[in-house]
């Protein structure tokens, strides 16, 4: 299998890498499955155990891979929940900071809007499948988000209702249409004179814009998502060490 490669000047291990996440991708492989041992895939791709593992550690420090003591090494979710807690600190009445809940409100299948369809990187004329969202916090809505998705890779989700969705909208992508995000790139805006029906604000209060634009394991766009919050809300953290 590797052979195939043999007229490009590529290093072995990068040429299994390459196999390793084309197979993570095609298999749609599930993340709470370990992928097979070091030794299967030197087998399997007629290899060194070295090269494998020199593959393998490049997968996991690409973020696509993570290696768990005593149980093996897994296809790795981001946990783009924290990531929008770096800028907002949800917090209840009791408990202190919180996870919001996830609602759709509103999903339909839309004709192509340019600049959406740029960023998604499909035709122009291609269809797209729209949601708005809202993160709540015991009946209090904290983020209101626009969510576009190529209908062509969500097909399953033209005949759905709101009250069909699950909570983490992520998994739910994989599990309902086997599209995996596995990064993302986020943009930072601060804007004025914007209503947001959802967060119910005056136009003389500013908004936190956060656009996100998620891909798959091969780095094509699958999601474009624009979240909004109250600019009073916002908050920045980080550790420097």
């Amino acid at each position: 299998m590797i052979d195939n490669f043999k007229n490009f000047k590529m290093p072995r291990y990068e040429q299994v890498r390459w196999h390793i996440q084309t197979l993570l991708t095609e298999s749609k492989w599930d993340e709470n499955t370990p992928l097979p041992s070091e030794q299967e895939f030197a087998d399997k791709y007629q290899v060194s155990v070295g090269t494998v593992r020199k593959a393998v550690e490049k997968l996991v420090d690409e973020g696509v891979l993570i290696k768990q003591q005593g149980r093996g090494t897994f296809l790795k979710r981001p946990d783009f929940g924290s990531s929008l807690l770096r800028f907002f600190k949800f917090r209840d009445k009791e408990s202190g900071y919180v996870t919001p809940t996830g609602i759709i409100k509103k999903i339909m299948v839309i004709e192509a809007v340019d600049d959406i369809n740029q960023k998604l990187n499909i035709g122009k004329n291609k269809a797209l499948i729209y949601i708005e969202r809202v993160r709540v916090v015991e009946d209090d809505v904290l983020l209101s988000e626009k969510i576009w998705l190529p209908k062509s890779r969500y097909e399953a989700f033209v005949t759905l209702e709101p009250e069909d969705f699950e909570n983490l909208l992520y998994p739910f992508y994989y599990t309902k249409c086997g599209q995996f995000v596995s990064s993302a790139v986020e943009t930072l805006f601060f804007i004025t004179n914007h209503i947001d029906p959802y967060l119910e604000n005056t136009k003389q209060e500013n908004l936190v814009k956060v656009c996100r634009i998620a891909k798959n394991l091969e780095g094509a766009p699958i999601e474009y998502r624009e979240s909004y919050g109250l600019a009073e809300k916002f908050s920045y953290e980080i550790n420097i060490i």
